[in-house]
């Protein structure tokens, strides 16, 4: 990250060392995947529009454990949902009024660097979100661009793994009213399902008790292995934070010594810009339900349908 600091970067011959002792993997082995994995794309008439980026495709290997199969079930998943999920995956014109109002408030900052484990690191802040202007489906929209972008080529990411600090502070009954259980079901689904990798971590701060019903809502979606992985710490104490990623990744305002939120956010929102041509080619990438072998894959078939789930009930 050009003008950032980028602490506890590994070289490429150490994520390669680290991705064979800690993953098991295999280069000539992940080169064989990824040639079966294109051969198999090019087969199937429903997926000619899907991403064939070589890093991209490694982070699926990856993520499905090598196996070939898996890997096949999930990037096809995968451009299933951008094709479903027009909210999330178009209209990524980083210009947009509504974009860059989240882009403004520092909603969602990618860390610069990595963790002491040498993990890239997202931090959220929902509550920097204006409940007035802004809606939290929009939210969702801008975090997946943000956060595609900064994984675009992020080896080490891919390798290492990656954490999600999430900080409600600020956050209100407004909020809470744009919640509902439709939304974090397709977020759950999206998250969880449709990308290749899950954090190895996820810390909550400052949960403020209007958004208690969300978070268990959101939990009962989680697989048995991610609620392992919640962290939430007492209101107003870092400690196990930094404890846990180290001083060197984070921003000042949580304990660390990495630059301030402000200057992070001023970062991103350059980089959305700068790269708006990609990140708009990046809403091409998806199926074409009318040549899928079989029964196409509907909206309803992987969200449910949207009306038969309840509201939330907020105190």
């Amino acid at each position: 990250m050009p003008g950032l600091n980028c602490p506890n970067k590994l070289s490429p011959d150490e994520i390669i060392q680290s991705a064979k002792e800690n993953l098991g993997e295999d280069q000539k082995q992940l080169q064989e995947s990824v040639k079966i994995l294109n051969e198999w794309i090019d087969k199937s008439p429903h997926l000619q529009n899907v991403k064939r980026d070589e890093e991209f495709q490694k982070g699926f290997i990856r993520g499905c454990k090598y196996s070939i199969e898996r890997t096949k079930e999930k990037y096809d998943f995968h451009f299933t949902v951008r094709g479903s999920l027009p909210e999330w995956f178009a209209d990524w014109d980083p210009y947009q009024e509504s974009i860059q109002r989240f882009l403004k408030a520092g909603v969602y900052l990618p860390l610069p660097g990595y963790d002491k484990h040498g993990r890239f690191v997202v931090l959220m802040r929902p509550g920097q979100l204006d409940p007035n202007t802004m809606k939290i489906e929009e939210g969702f929209k801008v975090s997946t661009m943000l956060i595609e972008l900064a994984m675009r080529d992020n080896v080490q990411a891919s390798v290492q793994g990656f954490v999600l600090v999430q900080d409600m502070a600020g956050m209100t009954k407004q909020h809470a009213l744009q919640m509902n259980v439709a939304l974090i079901k397709k977020a759950m689904t999206v998250w969880q399902d449709a990308y290749p990798a899950n954090p190895k971590a996820l810390h909550f701060l400052n949960l403020p008790s209007v958004m208690e019903t969300f978070f268990n809502l959101a939990q009962s979606f989680q697989k048995e292995k991610m609620k392992k992985r919640n962290i939430v710490h007492a209101k107003g104490d870092l400690s196990k934070l930094i404890e846990d990623l180290g001083e060197d990744v984070l921003p000042k305002e949580y304990g660390g010594v990495n630059g301030t939120c402000e200057e992070i956010r001023d970062y991103w929102k350059g980089e959305m810009e700068n790269n708006k041509e990609w990140l708009i080619q990046q809403t091409k990438f998806k199926t074409d339900e009318k040549k899928r072998p079989g029964k196409p894959k509907l909206h309803s078939d992987i969200f449910g349908i949207e009306g038969s789930f309840r509201k939330l009930e907020i105190d």
